[in-house]
């Protein structure tokens, strides 16, 4: 008998499953096999973030039209895979409401669902999984409880659990334990703890024992914090209701004391645009101009630094700079992306033309070019900096005076029309008079609140990053009324869609359709650990605020908790202090302002750590030898300061000395040694979520045939 544990009953666990029953079916295995999955809250399928118990106050920052449930043929997924999971959410709620006839399953591919309905579809069809598998002959045991520890002893791995059990014995083992609870994360948690009630995971949602009557501070500006917020208030009886196209807010009474939203930018994350490439996501998936993984390669081995020999045998043995090498190709990136949106294709094949030797000698070791982080983008972005301050001149000779020219061989009209629609969202029907259509069109307000002015259009990072330092306040304007004010803008701009706003499309491009090509360059030491920290720091909170954000209407509703005086942004960037026995927030962003806090909620979740992490399992794995840490050092010794484990690129443990274990892992374990594992498996994309878990299917099916050897050799000494 083989068994085989799958830790953790959330959607990777499910993914885990689906992916053993295929291992089985193609090695022909129908008995003798175990497999025990453990889940702490018994919601097996969803886990706890999804579960069908979640307040429907929470919503999924993706929609309905990118989420499914297993590999797909994009993924050159096995003809083994079963057959409970080859459907799409999509799918799954056209079958749930012609069956019901209930309006809460008629959503359409761009609406956004909440957490719990994901919830139900992944309880379902986990079941119908389960039931796959027990008709194939496998034993399975579904086990509502929390794995606390391991042993390993004669080849075989122990798990003890929270409620002392005994031990339970394996074979192999999965891991796939989702976000985990880290002790005291944020840097002052050991001492606010002394004086306030602090709270150090958001997850499960949970009620602040007499929540009414509490001043709470909830630590974070993103999809966590977004959920916390609006479980206190909607959640509590509170309505949203909409007058002259303004969306309000009613509070119950229910609502704690005051809420007070903290982040270490002051921004909550932006809304994500309205996604128009669904209809047809081979046209309009962004495939990278520049930044495509042939390009790393050519740039890892050409101008890689040596890594350092006590680094991890899985680690590239060339290094990159994620500042001087990474980064500047992806602002080239986004400027192209902007600049194709705004100006038109034309105007794209010319940028491109002229920065293509610019990239060749980028990557060619010239040091000039490539050593610096500054230097490296003035040099790759030269091209598309002067082209663009050549299209908005001639566009603005034009509006100005008529003056016809031509742009590069392109008709300056091109790239007024282009610009016009952007702008006012308005087609010209008679093209001989283009002039005269484009400043009646720019005279009105623009439906997307753009400036006119072709001026104001120049890409700049900075509006990405810190956007209300660009915008126009006196100085004595309160943060409150700058966060609103951009939040309305921001909004505006995600209406407009990911095919149309310059921003928001550049963002959607590079960010979000090109972050596997990002992971391609940073996973398994492939930048200097100084940079790797830089990068966790900077760049992903920036990636994250603007591309990973949540839906239009989620994001009004935050503007309207603000604008009714519930939740309170005025010490979003605060200086948190400890005086006479209380927490007080004193406001970094209005001058003289400052408050008391009963209780804290950390509503960010963090980065993995072994060393952080709250459950002893993780600890465990490394003390009894079952696992080592990662090991990232550049060729001067500098070491990565993350705390992870050593795995191998099928998501195998290795041991304490080199060797794998029969014991895997995918999602947020897997972080450290890899980057940005978490989400759910979008269909019809070659999605990496799925192809990570056939990698791992990989060595599973090689270790399971290996047992099955041994057992084979095992009865015939015994016959």
């Amino acid at each position: 008998m083989i068994n085989i544990a799958i830790v953790g009953g959330g959607p990777n666990g499910m993914y885990f499953l689906n992916g053993l029953l295929s291992v089985f079916k193609e090695l022909k295995i129908s008995n003798n096999i175990g497999i025990t999955v453990y889940d702490k809250y018994g919601y097996f399928g969803s886990g706890w973030p999804h579960s069908p118990a979640q307040a429907k106050t929470s919503m999924l920052n993706r929609i309905v039209g990118q989420i499914s449930f297993a590999p797909d043929k994009t993924n050159i997924a096995s003809h083994y895979f079963p057959q409970s999971t080859r459907i799409t959410f999509n799918e799954w709620l056209k079958k749930k409401y012609q069956t019901t006839q209930n309006e809460r399953y008629s959503l359409n591919p761009d609406d956004f669902p909440t957490r719990e309905l994901y919830g139900e579809s992944l309880v379902e069809i986990c079941q119908d999984l389960i039931n796959e598998v027990r008709q194939a002959g496998i034993d399975v045991k579904l086990v509502k409880d929390t794995v606390k520890h391991v042993k390993k002893a004669e080849g075989k791995y122990q798990l003890f659990r929270e409620s002392n059990a005994g031990a339970d014995e394996f074979d192999l083992v999965m891991l796939a334990t989702g976000h985990q609870e880290s002790k005291n994360n944020f840097y002052l948690a050991a001492s606010l703890k002394e004086y306030v009630e602090y709270y150090n995971f958001a997850y499960p949602l949970f009620d602040v024992p007499d929540w009414q009557n509490k001043r709470i501070a909830v630590i974070g500006m993103g999809l966590t914090s977004i959920d916390t917020l609006l479980y206190y208030t909607e959640n509590k009886g509170g309505t949203f209701y909409r007058d002259q196209g303004k969306l309000h807010y009613t509070p119950s009474g229910q609502e704690p004391k005051k809420l007070y939203a903290l982040s270490r930018s002051g921004y909550f994350t932006y809304s994500r645009p309205h996604n128009a490439k669904e209809v047809d996501l081979a046209k309009y998936e962004h495939q990278g101009y520049f930044f495509t993984r042939p390009l790393i390669d050519r740039l890892r081995q050409n101008v890689g630094q040596p890594a350092h020999p006590d680094s991890s045998t899985e680690n590239h043995a060339l290094q990159l700079d994620f500042d001087v090498h990474v980064f500047p190709l992806l602002i080239l990136e986004l400027q192209l992306c902007y600049y194709r949106i705004l100006f038109g294709p034309e105007v794209l094949s010319i940028m491109i033309a002229e920065s293509r030797p610019l990239v060749e000698q980028f990557i060619a070791c010239n040091r000039a070019f490539n050593s610096q982080k500054e230097s490296a983008i003035n040099w790759l972005t030269q091209a598309t900096e002067r082209l663009a301050r050549e299209a908005i001149f001639l566009i603005r000779c034009f509006l100005n005076d008529g003056t016809t020219a031509s742009f590069h061989g392109v008709p300056v009209e091109t790239l007024v029309s282009r610009f016009v629609y952007v702008v006012s969202a308005q087609q010209t029907t008679t093209p001989g008079d283009v002039q005269n259509f484009a400043l009646a069109a720019l005279a009105q307000q623009s439906p997307w609140e753009h400036k006119r002015d072709p001026e104001a259009h120049l890409f700049n990072w900075d509006m990405i990053v810190d956007p209300i330092r660009l915008m126009d306040f006196t100085a004595e304007t309160p943060w409150r009324e700058r966060l609103l004010a951009f939040m309305h803008w921001d909004r505006r701009q995600s209406e407009q869609g990911n095919l149309d706003n310059p921003y928001k499309g550049a963002c959607d491009d590079v960010f979000r359709d090109l972050r596997q090509t990002v992971v391609y360059a940073v996973d398994f030491g492939g930048i200097t650990p100084a940079s790797y920290n830089n990068m966790l720091k900077d760049f992903y909170a920036v990636h994250n605020r603007a591309a990973n954000g949540n839906c239009i209407a989620l994001m009004e509703k935050m503007e309207a908790l603000i604008e009714a005086d519930v939740v309170d942004v005025t010490y979003a960037q605060a200086n948190i202090q400890i005086q006479n026995q209380q927490v007080w927030l004193h406001s970094l962003s209005d001058a003289g302002k400052y408050t008391r806090v009963d209780a804290m909620i950390d509503a960010k979740l963090h980065n993995f750590s072994v060393m952080k992490a709250r459950n002893d399992l993780f600890r465990d794995l490394i003390e009894e030898g079952i696992a080592s840490y990662w090991v990232h050092k550049d060729q001067n010794g500098v070491e990565c300061s993350a705390s992870g484990f050593n795995i191998t690129r099928q998501f195998q443990f290795i041991n304490r000395d080199g060797k794998r274990e029969r014991f895997f892992c995918v999602g947020q374990p897997s972080e450290g040694i890899m980057f940005f594992q978490n989400g759910s498996i979008r269909p019809n994309v070659n999605h990496h979520v799925a192809n990570d878990i056939l990698a791992c299917m990989t060595s599973v099916k090689n270790e399971l045939q290996t047992l099955l050897t041994g057992q084979q050799k095992q009865v015939s000494l015994t016959s």
